[in-house]
């Protein structure tokens, strides 16, 4: 009975971790309590419990496993790093404070990575989570058409069930977000639910509606960062390359080319009068401007003060101004918002813990990618959204690059540390 009703909270933790609309204090606290937050320490106390006599939880050390153990090492020196901030903070309030969230949602990503791993048939699991998931998904994203529909608009700091549906709006259509307020957040996490499927789960018929759905959320959204993190992860995929480059897909690709070009000939005047009343060409023109005012201007210009304020005296360079104390210096640009940051999660981490800290992230990134296999296309879309965003407070970010450090070594890795045992015996 625990162990179902523990398989039944992991599938929950795992399908609803960006889930953000929903709150279960019913927004009368200063917080949001989201369901993850519930679920996920609630599968460690079943698992404690399960435990029995032994009093603790200590999965099987099977070989993806201790290959995470230079991972644990790794977060807890950049935790360590995270906590002396707090020290030379410009904010030592709100520096523990954030620290306190750091720790919470790394601990409780690197937990899932191990139950993921402890469990018999994690690619059962990974499917049926991402199943429920994106139903979950679907179904906000039509409570968001609905809200839309009757004028509700996403208003910062609003309350109450119009709030929890109402979406984010770019003149001719919303930006679906599903179960997560913020449209490029809710990309990053469908983007890193494709990436458990790859990992997981036997390529199927299903799992291909999976992989369809994924796409059409990020779409929905009208992200730009979230398509760029998507295209990323393709782009760096081996086994995308593989499947298209076959003959079917090659013959399936001719004919979609073929088929929209002759719908786009037979009905150009009405596309072109449609995309005239959307307005569609300022739309794209405001995402992708980087004018004065402009999003991607904007983006630019915090990257520029990030990198202006790690350089502003030899203290901040080797420690930082102090976990996320980014709002003391960017009043400017964000008022009395305490949620004001430098929108780069490479600059964020430089400016306010120092270089030591950006270099140890830079270890958990970018280490797998030399020696684990298939890796290259996840660190390539966590790091392409990162370059506009900052997710490292996201359990999904730290649960991945955990399942990153768990997969198998490289060849050359491999014949190394064959190499490495076979001289250790012969010196015996």
């Amino acid at each position: 009975m625990l162990r179902k009703l523990e398989y039944i909270c992991l599938i929950g933790s795992i399908g609803l971790m960006g889930a953000d609309r929903i709150d279960l204090l019913l927004g009368y606290a200063p917080f949001t309590l989201t369901p993850f937050l519930v679920l996920a320490p609630l599968v460690l106390f079943l698992a404690f419990l399960r435990a029995g006599p032994r009093g603790v939880y200590l999965p099987r050390t099977t070989p993806p496993i201790q290959r995470q153990f230079p991972f644990v090492a790794g977060v807890v020196l950049f935790l360590l790093f995270a906590f002396a901030s707090i020290a030379f903070s410009l904010d030592p309030a709100r520096s523990f404070v954030a620290f306190c969230d750091l720790l919470l949602v790394s601990a409780l990503g690197y937990c899932i990575s191990l139950l993921i791993l402890a469990e018999p048939a994690p690619g059962k699991l990974i499917l049926r989570s991402v199943t429920f998931a994106l139903l979950i998904y679907l179904v906000f994203c039509i409570g968001e058409s609905i809200a839309w529909h009757y004028g509700l608009i996403l208003v910062a700091g609003e309350k109450g069930l119009g709030a929890t549906f109402a979406p984010g709006s770019i003149i001719w259509a919303p930006r679906l977000s599903g179960s997560t307020y913020d449209s490029n957040r809710a990309c990053f996490v469908l983007v890193m639910y494709l990436v458990l499927l790859d990992w997981f789960v036997v390529p199927s018929r299903f799992t291909r509606v999976l992989r369809f759905a994924i796409a059409f959320f990020i779409f929905l959204s009208l992200s730009r960062s979230g398509v760029l993190c998507w295209f990323g992860y393709y782009l760096f995929s081996e086994n995308f390359w593989g499947r298209l480059t076959s003959r079917r897909a090659i013959a399936w690709l001719i004919v979609v080319i073929l088929a929209g070009s002759v719908v786009g000939v037979a009905y150009r005047n009405e596309i072109v009068a449609l995309a005239d009343v959307w307005e569609l060409s300022d739309v794209v023109a405001g995402r992708m401007s980087m004018d004065e005012g402009s999003s991607g201007k904007e983006h630019i210009l915090l990257i520029e003060r990030g990198l202006e304020t790690w350089e502003s005296s030899t203290k901040t360079m080797i420690a930082g101004i102090g976990f996320a104390s980014a709002p003391k210096v960017l009043d400017d640009f964000f008022g009395d918002d305490k949620h004001g940051n430098f929108h780069c999660l490479f600059v964020t981490v430089l400016a306010e813990l120092g270089l030591p800290a950006f270099l140890v992230l830079m270890f958990l990134m970018g280490y797998p990618v030399i020696s684990r296999t298939g890796t290259a296309s996840c660190v390539a879309a966590i790091a392409i959204f990162n370059l506009s965003y900052q997710s490292h407070l996201e359990p999904l970010f730290w649960a991945l690059i955990a399942l990153l450090w768990s997969l198998e070594a490289r060849d050359g890795h491999k014949l190394r540390s064959l190499a490495l045992h076979t001289v250790a015996e012969s010196g015996h």
